[in-house]
């Protein structure tokens, strides 16, 4: 009797083990929850109001479930009317929010359209663009800044103040005269009286550089550009942006460059080169911030021309991006016939000068998104001597909106 009851609870505690197992193994293993489809909601707001050469920032309600937010796609699209009076579907931007600006005064329809896999959600508002009750022109003569680099040209600007240089400069762009920028560095900084509006998919500005420039060598330049979106006239140090053109991430190019000048002695005799056209090959002694330093030689032809602006001071410092220029000497080591390169796309001085302002990136090299811009820099990026034909420099006529109305020219 005992046996058989020890027996009996041995298969008693067997069973209860094999239950608790059991009720385990159904705890492992939930029911499958049914897979949540996506939705996409879009709402916006009915109407907007802006003046021409405004931005308003247009910010839609959309509403993703169930899905990745970062997948969905974005157009913005305006009416237009193209030629023989069709009307059309014009794309003006592809981010989620919409800073919409346009140069005509009058009464649009924004639509929207967001995709999100196979989910498509259209909504549309209303932008009423009053007038400004002013006159623009298409250029941009404001003169902000102006500060050259060393060149035998700047011969032409004998003043002794900066307040006399931009008073003839300012002169000079309103009757469209070239102004010398000189070698590395060199730049003018210019206003338009409206904001250039980044058009969406075109180029939007143009860089005018001396068409005429003689017997002289000269380099492209760069661009800076600034959007005033605080509206206070000025071109804050927060506000500017650099073009990324075609070699802005190139091996070869050097960020955050800095070079100095130095006033050349006066009475210091002239040092002569082993050629004849090395009037004085340590005329004018620079240094930069990677340990390297040199002389700007004085050619010859130029012997009589002063290349520093007298109303610097002793020595100067000018920053940007490096840009490596290829030169070659075609006269056999002489000196006196050089081949200079030039650069694909986005820089002034080049064989299509036209910008598009979605080029721009900031000081870390990320593109940035502008409505448009209302300052623009130009400065020289490359240092190149050319020989007896002296400095690789250029000059510069003016900066021109593309896009610019023709009807209010």
């Amino acid at each position: 009797m005992r046996k058989y009851l020890k027996h009996s609870l041995f298969l008693v505690a067997i069973g209860a083990f094999y239950c608790c197992s059991n009720d385990d193994s159904k705890q492992d293993n939930p029911e499958t929850q049914p897979v949540k489809e996506a939705s996409l909601s879009l709402k916006l707001a009915s109407d907007f109001t802006v003046s021409r050469y405004n931005a308003v920032t247009i910010e839609p309600q959309v509403l993703i479930e169930n899905a990745d937010a970062e997948l969905a796609k974005y157009k913005w699209t305006v009416k237009v009317t193209g030629t023989g009076g069709a009307v059309k579907d014009s794309v003006i931007g592809d981010a989620k929010n919409l800073q919409f600006i346009t140069a005509i005064a009058a009464n649009y329809t924004v639509d929207l359209t967001v995709t999100l896999g196979k989910l498509v959600k259209q909504a549309s508002t209303k932008v009423t663009v009053s007038e400004t009750g002013k006159t623009y022109t298409s250029k941009a003569l404001s003169l902000i800044d102006y500060i050259p680099a060393p060149s035998y040209n700047l011969d032409s600007y004998s003043f002794t103040t900066k307040a006399e240089v931009l008073e003839q400069v300012k002169s000079d762009l309103v009757e469209g005269n070239a102004v010398p920028l000189g070698t590395f560095g060199g730049s003018i900084t210019t206003a338009f009286d409206h904001t250039v509006v980044n058009a969406y998919g075109k180029r939007d500005f143009k860089i005018q550089m001396n068409e005429d420039s003689g017997n002289s060598k000269v380099s492209p330049v760069s661009v800076y550009v600034a959007y005033d979106a605080n509206k206070n006239g000025i071109g804050d140090d927060n506000e500017w942006y650099e073009i990324a053109g075609s070699e802005y991430n190139k091996s070869t190019t050097v960020k955050n460059y800095e070079i100095t000048y130095n006033k050349p002695n006066a009475g210091k005799a002239a040092v002569t080169g082993t050629k004849d056209w090395q009037f004085d090959k340590e005329y004018l002694k620079w240094t930069d911030n990677k340990t390297a330093s040199g002389f700007i030689t004085r050619t010859k032809k130029w012997r009589r021309y002063n290349y520093y602006p007298q109303w610097m001071g002793e020595s100067y410092t000018l920053k940007g991006t490096k840009i490596y220029l290829p030169v070659k000497d075609v006269s056999d080591g002489e000196g006196t016939t050089y081949n200079i390169g030039t650069f694909e796309w986005g820089y002034g001085g080049i064989r299509d000068p036209s910008i598009d302002i979605s080029w721009a990136v900031d000081s870390n090299g990320k593109k940035v998104h502008l409505p448009g811009i209302d300052f623009v820099k130009v400065y020289v990026s490359t240092y190149a001597e050319a020989g007896a034909t002296d400095l690789v420099t250029n000059f510069f006529t003016h900066v021109e909106d593309l896009n610019f109305p023709k009807a209010i020219k």
